[in-house]
């Protein structure tokens, strides 16, 4: 049974209240923020387990240069770690997405008064907007884990066979057009160019257009999805589908691919598809359940009249129910400092460095840092306030390219609908 909502708001104060008194207590006492616990101490840290392999010799290196401090790792599923309780916690690393629920709830403690006062802590450092994803009206309520850029995928093989040169770093649409029209043979069941599920990519296409689905993504207070930028980008991924005939229709994927829901996937993974977006750290199957069999390259997105990427930040955060807060907050700082795999370092010297650089590799590191200096980077309010217009947006796209509607009576629909649902009608 729920709590009532005096019960749940008197016992996010309490939580907030007892926060704000166990931070004091560091500030007033001799330790100094960041201090050492006086007493061996076990935190529990829980994180995605896809990347197990990457914190297990960082928390033997962690206790070696803390003996006074045990991390006990909890790796989670993506599934499970969306439902991760902050008792069962002292440190959590996940999405930004996953952690701004437990924040508004309460559990989450504010780190910012570390972040105001720790010196070890170079916030200068870190990326421009991955700070502020993280953080409410100016508090810090978790630090930059690592960045997750949109990149472009492509195969080496259909490439090769085409005898057509790779895609490099400052490319633009008409070079990605030709590219995939290059390897594209729908008979043979390969295809230029594959679209995710759901073709997020069609926003990005648009954003590097010049249109736009909002007046400010930052702070958004009325939708532009109507904008004639917006539209123009539009007919142009729409003829991806129809004109050029480089990208399969959800029915063409299921024909060329396998029947399965995963097609695309099944396509991509298969080396059936030139070109394609995904995340960074999807890289070779690092996210998915499988290897990918496909000899891959990376190059950042395409630009047109701009250059635009889109980025997520995961974070570190400490929850309101430890009862060890200041080795919590060594084992934040530490992780802070080391070089990421998966994703992308949050800290521009680390991203620059030589040591990331043989982590991932030159060609990796390279996309990576292009990337980070086009990405867009959006608080999750932000996508909780807008996300509504979104999901239509997403809808209105399936009518594009099933051909059901044009680009111009999909945006007019989808604008009618955004300002209907932002003004509560």
């Amino acid at each position: 049974m729920k709590r009532c909502f005096v019960d749940q708001v008197g016992g996010r104060h309490w939580r907030a209240l007892g926060a704000v008194l166990c931070v004091l207590a560091i500030l007033l006492s001799g330790c100094g923020l960041g201090a050492p616990d006086q007493e061996p101490v076990t935190i529990t840290f829980v994180y995605p387990e896809v990347d197990t392999a990457y914190y297990e010799p960082l928390a033997q290196q962690f206790n070696e240069s803390h003996p006074y401090i045990t991390v006990e790792l909890e790796p989670r599923s993506w599934d499970m770690l969306q439902h991760v309780r902050t008792e069962e916690a002292d440190v959590i690393a996940a999405d930004a997405f996953v952690l701004y629920p437990l924040r508004e709830q309460g559990d989450l403690l504010s780190l910012e008064p570390f972040v105001e006062q720790d010196p070890a802590l170079d916030v200068a450092d870190f990326y421009p907007g991955t700070l502020e994803v993280l953080s409410s009206e100016g508090e810090a309520w978790a630090i930059p884990a690592g960045v997750d850029v949109q990149v472009m995928y492509y195969s080496r093989e259909l490439f090769d066979q085409n005898a057509i040169p790779y895609p490099q770093v400052g490319w633009t649409w008409d070079d990605f057009l030709n590219s995939a029209l290059a390897v594209n043979d729908p008979d043979a069941g390969v295809y230029g160019y594959a679209s995710p599920p759901g073709h997020f990519d069609a926003l990005l296409f648009v954003y590097q257009h010049g249109g736009r689905i909002a007046d400010d993504l930052q702070d958004p207070t009325r939708p532009t999805f109507d904008d004639p930028l917006t539209i123009e980008a539009l007919d142009w991924y729409a003829r991806l589908f129809h004109e050029y005939d480089v990208a399969p229709t959800d029915q063409e994927a299921r024909k060329a691919f396998g029947s399965s829901r995963y097609a695309v996937y099944d396509g991509l993974r298969h080396g059936r598809v030139g070109t394609w977006m995904g995340d960074l750290s999807e890289r070779g199957g690092l996210t998915w359940s499988v290897e990918w069999l496909v000899d891959w390259g990376m190059v950042s997105l395409p630009s047109e009249s701009q250059s635009i990427t889109n980025a997520a930040v995961e974070g570190y955060a400490i929850s309101a129910e430890t009862g060890h807060l200041d080795a919590s907050w060594e084992w934040i700082l530490f992780l802070s400092q080391q070089v990421t795999y998966r994703l992308m370092p949050p800290r521009r010297s680390l991203a620059e460095s030589a040591a990331y650089e043989q982590q991932v590799g030159q060609a990796v590191a390279t996309v990576a840092t292009a990337s980070m200096e086009h990405a867009v980077l959006l608080p999750p309010a932000v996508w909780v306030r807008f996300g509504g217009a979104m999901d239509i947006f997403g809808q209105a796209v399936d009518r594009i390219i099933s051909d059901e509607s044009t680009p111009q009576e999909a945006m007019h629909w989808v604008q009618q609908v955004a300002e209907a649902g932002m003004t509560g009608q």
